[in-house]
């Protein structure tokens, strides 16, 4: 992903699992993505059985 797409990306409320996977902003895998998203590292909400990543918490983690 190039830099402007990232910052659209991150620019939604909220993003998926695996959108923060192929845009990788963190140089983690999927599985770490889900064991962080488990123990609260990254904030996200469960809608139904989706769950998200709240990007403005993210961002501010990130210092963006």
């Amino acid at each position: 992903m190039t830099k402007t797409e990232v910052e659209e990306l991150l620019s939604r409320p909220t993003i998926t699992p695996g959108q923060l996977l192929q845009s990788k902003i963190l140089p983690i895998g999927r599985n770490s993505i889900y064991e962080a998203i488990s123990s609260g590292e990254i904030a996200s909400m469960k809608v139904g059985k989706k769950k998200l990543i709240l990007t403005a918490p993210l961002r501010k983690q990130l210092g963006i």
